[in-house]
């Protein structure tokens, strides 16, 4: 029997402020809505936040109480594809795929920047298993397209993608398990070193355990601004719900840790930026090719859904995207067009846009003739991408530095590895713990400096990690 879904209050404000304990918060909203308030009832164990890594948590925890700000659960595994990263499945022996851990922990700086951690090796080693219970729930998988960089087939795409996720994770509640939406949390109750409860709109809340489910902060311009290393101007965030920060708003306020804050994996195929505070303007059906400063290029661009995008534009930076210009306009809305235009470099030959941009212009004019070839052949290119995405690179040729797209934080909240939440001195908050993408994921660190594709199968999994931990 799915579990009882109440709707609460609507809510609307976002809370920033962590009430009580480590830190005294002064302000007058403080004083009126913090401890001078009877808590409202008690509770065993509250999640707070009705994601992907909630759900997975509550499946474990029978009893539990999960409040959601929005009036429906899922969070923003609702709107995404669902792709998950596993590690030796059934769906790539079917497909021929050799992999295992060691692959992927060797292919880890490559693809993010970072080596892989401790928590890294122990989610992909649990991968499996991860697969095999979602399989239980009944959801079936197919393998993505190899990454664009290593040309992996490690990622796989559930049937139904988020939606389809969430309701197998609901349908999997334990009926004593209470999702309660329209509950929106504005901050956590602490008494020195120890959670008590939370703050919501409605009043506060005595717990024993609480767990931080709330997201990671990608949609959160002024906490990016705060921590990433990307040039003023370069990069935009999206305009889907949810990665609202409160978690990292928490922490600021109440002298939480935080680990890891400018570990955030984006997106690079952005051609129009409308500025930090939001928005972001795409070309269509990838119109470029990618070259590096020597002039060459160095990856499949078609897969502009792709985290490792950006990881090989850090790589190989500084990077430029060429385009034909006839290709290029048709491909962005016309309201856009007048925007982009005056940052493009244009010139009409491959040699004169060469010099313009200070690239080897001998190699740039053979990289344009070998896409040329690839394109013409009717097949596939050295990296595996296929002709018919390739452009045709005729006529006066321009040249954009690729944009940033926030796409998700790994970084967060920081936790030891059965997720406990620590002080900013590094003590443990007894009873605090945090999951998915407000704990880095399942850990800050584990997607490296650029983040990774598939993570959300590290949020599941980290879920189950801390109810296993609460049922020792």
């Amino acid at each position: 029997m799915i579990p009882a879904i109440r709707q609460g209050r609507s809510a609307t404000l976002a809370g920033t402020l962590l009430l009580g304990g480590l830190a005294a918060c002064t302000s007058d909203s403080t004083r009126e809505s913090g401890d001078s308030r009877e808590p409202t009832e008690s509770l065993d164990v509250v999640i707070v936040g009705a994601g992907a890594a909630g759900l997975a948590a509550a499946m474990d925890l029978p009893g539990a109480v999960v409040l959601e700000a929005d009036e429906a659960p899922g969070g923003r595994a609702l709107y995404s594809g669902a792709v998950l990263q596993f590690v030796g499945t059934p769906e790539q022996e079917e497909a021929g795929v050799v992999d295992s851990v060691g692959d992927a922990v060797g292919d880890w700086p490559t693809l993010t920047g970072g080596p892989a951690t401790a928590t890294t090796e122990r989610w992909l080693t649990a991968s499996a298993a991860v697969h095999d219970r979602l399989g239980g729930l009944g959801v079936s998988f197919a393998l993505a397209d190899p990454d664009p960089l290593l040309h992996r087939r490690r990622l796989h795409m559930i049937a139904g993608e988020g939606r389809a996720l969430v309701d197998a994770l609901v349908a999997a509640l334990p009926e004593s398990v209470e999702i309660r939406t329209g509950t929106r949390v504005t901050g956590l109750r602490l008494d020195g070193a120890k959670v008590v409860g939370v703050e919501t709109e409605s009043g506060p809340m005595d717990a024993r355990t609480v767990i931080v489910a709330t997201g990671g902060f990608a949609n959160r311009a002024d906490l990016l601004a705060r921590y990433v290393t990307w040039p003023a101007g370069s990069w935009a965030i999206g305009d889907d719900p949810y990665s609202e920060g409160a978690a990292l708003d928490w922490a600021l306020a109440g002298g939480l840790g935080v680990a890891h804050p400018e570990a955030v994996g984006s997106n690079a195929n952005v051609i129009g930026l409308a500025g930090a505070a939001g928005g972001a303007t795409r070309a269509r059906n990838d119109p470029w090719i990618w070259v590096d400063e020597a002039g060459a290029r160095f990856v499949d661009e078609s897969q502009g859904w792709s985290l490792t995008l950006a990881s090989s534009a850090e790589a190989h930076a500084p990077t430029w995207a060429i385009a034909a210009s006839a290709e290029l306009e048709p491909a962005v809305d016309a309201a856009d067009w007048a925007a982009i235009a005056p940052a493009l470099r244009c010139a009409p030959a491959p040699v004169a846009l060469a010099e313009a941009l200070g690239l080897d212009s001998e190699a740039f004019v053979d990289t344009v003739a070998a896409a040329a070839s690839a394109r013409a052949s009717g097949g596939k290119d050295a990296w595996g991408r296929a002709a018919p995405s390739l452009p045709n690179l005729t006529g006066e040729l321009c040249a954009f530095p690729p944009g940033r797209l926030a796409s998700k934080s790994f970084g967060g909240l920081d936790v030891d590895d059965a997720g406990q939440v620590r002080a900013a001195d590094g003590t443990p908050i007894a009873g605090l713990y945090a999951a998915g993408e407000a704990a880095g994921m399942a850990q800050p660190g584990l997607g490296g400096a650029w983040g990774c594709d598939g993570s959300l199968s590290a949020v599941i999994w980290s879920g189950w990690q801390v109810a296993a931990t609460l049922r020792e």
